[in-house]
């Protein structure tokens, strides 16, 4: 049987030793192109027989997690449920095979991966592999029963020869197995390891797990050590933790643990941020942190980070026990700089954006991000809900002020120069119905402004701890938080808000590019003349031209056609939007689009399309077939119209309507005069259209193109 795309690009990659790091981007994209890629890859692993070597299965448990951890990031946005029903019907139906035909520890594998990102695993599938593995486990109960101390011994000096030392590293040597474990198994591993040093902190990071049974055990084993083991406490920290994240069944145990902590252990000296950097890694709101931690006692700095992602929390983090130099650190950073745009911040900035992202914590948290909190100060592990009000108050701005908010309409445009604007497209995501810039705009923006509001609130806080200096193209946080403040305004859809129009035009573009033009022939069979209407919407008065061209001529000539007979001036971009789907204009685009013949898409009377001119002001024109002739059109020709066209970058249609106005008004003041002359509009004729001059402007720049 043949194998899908993926899995046999998955299989030829751990065939050939190819480490993830090594392969293309086009094999990556080939691999783990969509989540459907995760359930292919389960029966690669299953069935990986005998004669694939550990480096190979190892390297099959690399791409898994990678695989893994893209469906745990899809999942945030898009339901999973049913990729993970088949993943788990593929599960079950493998371990009904015998063991000549699955391969059980890759089996085991799959499920530690699912169950340390969060995907469901079914109870019935994790008793299977139990079952499967039922000799060693009896084997080791009736060893246990025999000899305890011999088999604490040989558990310590596993923990040795993995270097395991402390409570976060047994935390993250044991996480996986323990999946597999009865709770009376889970006991008598943790009561072993409770004679180590640093038994306490392992017990109260496994309190914290997101598995009621191992948080319970993990309790109940503290709850038996005596009093004094309490002395060895390295972090407590891990209390306020609990009381803050930890199963109420857990919870109930903390007046005691807190009584003994206070009685018998060292309050520890807090760590210190000696370095913060923040950047925006891959959009959806995220912003990343890294930094540099120093151990008051030891000295050593060691690097942590995370992913806080607006409406999701910390979705990803990371502690590092080993420790770093700076030197190292520094040029760590330096080559993050290269991938993304990287801001030095104050590290206070992170006491705000930790007790934001703990309050909106959707996900689980695991032990390196239990222990990072519990190595910073314990108010800025607080959860707190977002609050524009004290979040620009934090940073000196004055608040909800009617100045304000008119400013932030007016200087919205200015952030189009942060790397925010490149996160807050929605190309992948714009509904059908929105085929406009204006719709699209107001229906998706402008109805929905609250993650646009916490978003700004986010790089406001970033501009103010930023220890960088600002560049003429930086906004300031003034114009952040005035634009924060201007969309929580009620009046906001009746007002114009820059930033929105150019998110919606880059939106629109970028839809071109998710959703190429679908299959339409690249000729027209017996060419023919055809009559289209081409008006501006919204203008007043109409402006609007009746022109004859061949069904033939390609979209890129409707374009230059559309440029003569309106009377623009080739100055921005533009592009068509038909039912095939997005036509991309863009001299630099790959697309073939643009050379579509027109029939393509107009085909019968009354088929519209839609051409938007400069996606900064937004002219948007419909086009609809009138008329289809029986003899083709050599050379367009204009036949009927009316209105002037608009003087380019005058602002869209709305700001055009202001000007016309501005124009019939008599006497005028200096400034005023100033905006008329700036435009030519001194002695405008709204109405004016010569049909002769328009042809003869076609003749010079569409010149005939058929015989």
């Amino acid at each position: 049987m043949e194998l899908p795309p993926s899995a046999q690009a998955l299989l030829e990659a751990i065939q050939h030793y190819t480490p993830i790091t090594d392969i293309s981007a086009d094999q990556r994209q080939l691999i783990n192109g969509s989540p459907e890629s995760f359930i292919t890859a389960i029966p690669i692993g299953l069935s990986l027989s005998k004669t694939f070597d550990q480096r190979q299965e190892e390297l099959f448990v690399d791409y898994f997690s990678q695989m893994a951890d893209d469906l745990r990031i899809h999942s945030r946005r898009h339901d999973i449920t049913e990729i993970i029903d088949i993943a788990n019907k593929i599960l079950t139906q493998a371990l009904e095979l015998d063991d000549d035909h699955i391969n059980l520890v890759l089996a085991s594998e799959i499920i530690k991966c699912m169950k340390h990102l969060k995907l469901h695993v079914d109870d019935a599938i994790i008793v299977k592999v139990r079952e499967r593995s039922r000799q060693e486990i009896t084997e080791q109960q009736e060893y246990l029963a025999q000899d305890p101390e011999k088999v604490t011994e040989n558990l310590v000096a596993d923990l040795n020869k993995f270097g395991v030392d402390t409570g976060l590293a047994f935390c993250q040597f044991v996480s996986g197995e323990l999946v597999f474990l009865t709770k009376q198994e889970i006991q008598g591993l943790l009561t072993m390891m409770s004679r180590q040093p640093w038994s306490i902190d392992a017990l109260l990071l496994l309190s914290l797990n997101a598995d009621p049974k191992i948080a319970n055990t993990a309790a109940s084993v503290l709850n038996s050590l005596p009093a004094k083991k309490w002395k060895s406490l390295g972090q407590r920290q891990y209390l306020t933790l609990i009381q803050r994240f930890g199963h109420d069944s857990v919870k109930i145990h903390l007046s005691a643990w807190q009584k003994s902590a206070m009685q018998y252990s060292k309050q520890a000296e807090q760590h210190q941020v000696t370095e913060l950097y923040l950047s925006y890694p891959d959009g959806n709101h995220a912003i990343l942190f890294n930094g540099l931690l120093i151990d008051p006692t030891t000295k050593n700095a060691h690097v942590f980070g995370g992913v806080f992602r607006l409406g999701f929390g910390l979705v990803d983090s990371y502690f590092d026990t080993n420790p770093v130099d700076t030197v190292q650190y520094k040029k760590m950073t330096a080559e993050m700089d290269t991938a993304v745009d990287v801001v030095q911040c104050h590290p206070n900035i992170l006491r705000h954006i930790l007790c934001w992202a703990l309050d909106e914590q959707h996900e689980v948290l695991d032990p390196d991000t239990l222990h990072m909190l519990a190595l910073l100060p314990s108010q800025w592990t607080e959860p707190q809900p977002f609050s524009l009000d004290k979040l620009a108050s934090t940073c000196d701005f004055p608040g909800e002020h009617p100045d304000a908010i008119a400013r932030g309409h007016r200087s919205s445009k200015l952030l189009v120069n942060t790397p925010l604007i490149e996160t807050w497209t929605i190309a992948e995501s714009i509904d059908p119905t929105l085929d406009t810039i204006r719709k699209v705009r107001n229906r998706h923006y402008l109805e929905h402004p609250e993650p646009y509001i916490k978003a700004l609130a986010l790089s406001g806080l970033i501009t103010h701890y930023s220890n960088q200096d600002s560049t003429p193209f930086s906004p300031s946080k003034l114009f952040i938080f005035a634009a924060a403040y201007a969309l929580q305004a009620p009046d906001r859809m009746r007002k114009t808000f820059p930033l929105f129009d150019q998110l919606a035009e880059l939106s629109m573009q970028q839809q071109a590019e998710y959703h190429p033009v679908a299959h339409s022939p690249q000729e027209i069979e017996r060419p023919q003349g055809i009559v289209l209407h081409i008006e501006l919407d919204n203008s007043r008065p109409k402006i609007w031209r009746r022109f004859t061209i061949s069904n033939a001529l390609p979209f890129i000539a409707l374009h230059d056609c559309i440029q003569a007979i309106m009377g623009w001036e080739h100055q921005h971009l533009a592009m068509f939007i038909t039912p095939l789907g997005h036509i991309d204009l863009d001299d630099e685009s790959d697309t073939q689009a643009a050379y579509l013949p027109i029939g393509a898409a107009l085909q019968d009377p009354g088929d519209t399309i839609a051409y938007v001119y400069d996606f900064g002001d937004n002219w948007h024109h419909t086009i609809t077939l009138e008329k289809l002739n029986t003899r083709n059109c050599t050379q367009p020709k204009v036949t009927a119209g009316n209105g002037a066209c608009p003087p380019e970058d005058c602002g869209g249609i709305d700001r055009y309507k202001n000007l016309l106005k501005l124009s019939k008004r008599a006497p005028l003041n200096d400034d005023e005069q100033e905006i008329l002359n700036f435009f030519n509009m001194q002695d405008w004729d709204a109405k004016h259209f010569d049909k002769n001059e328009v042809n003869q402007r076609l003749k010079e720049e569409v010149p005939p193109i058929f015989d």
